[in-house]
């Protein structure tokens, strides 16, 4: 593994812009692999907040090419600042995680989080807790109306 061969950025509204069409089909990957997010978030969905600035997406480049991204959205529960992981896709996610992820935590540290929440079916919840870090907190229920 050549660290310089790997790259993270966290993208502006324009860089978005500019590379969604590499970015798109890796959300649709995250969006599509879990039930929870499959009918309440899309790629369009993703975009659309990006370009307003309600959420920050980091784009992991491999050789030049976005090959990992992020979807970030922060939150504010009686008076606590959080984030919400909304999406995360892509190729390498272990090389992503092993060069970056710290950085990453480090940063929402640095912006006064106190919590990384990620809702999650039972797979991807396995995969959070034994390759990222997370904790199980609360089992998420939903009624349809």
């Amino acid at each position: 593994m050549r660290p310089d061969h790997y790259k993270i950025e966290m993208l502006s509204e324009e860089q978005v812009e500019k590379l969604w069409s590499q970015m798109e089909p890796l959300f649709k990957q995250a969006c599509d692999s879990n039930e929870l997010s499959r009918t309440d978030l899309s790629p369009e969905i993703i975009y659309d907040l990006a370009i307003d600035g309600t959420i920050v997406i980091f784009a992991f480049y491999e050789a030049g090419r976005v090959a990992t991204v992020l979807a970030i959205q922060f939150t504010d529960t009686y008076g606590l600042r959080g984030a919400d992981l909304i999406a995360m896709a892509g190729r390498n996610l272990m090389v992503f995680k092993k060069l970056f992820w710290e950085y990453i935590l480090d940063w929402l540290r640095a912006n006064n989080i106190k919590h990384v929440d990620a809702y999650a079916n039972e797979r991807i919840a396995e995969i959070y807790k034994t390759k990222f870090g997370f904790e199980k907190s609360c089992q998420f229920v939903r009624m349809t109306l």
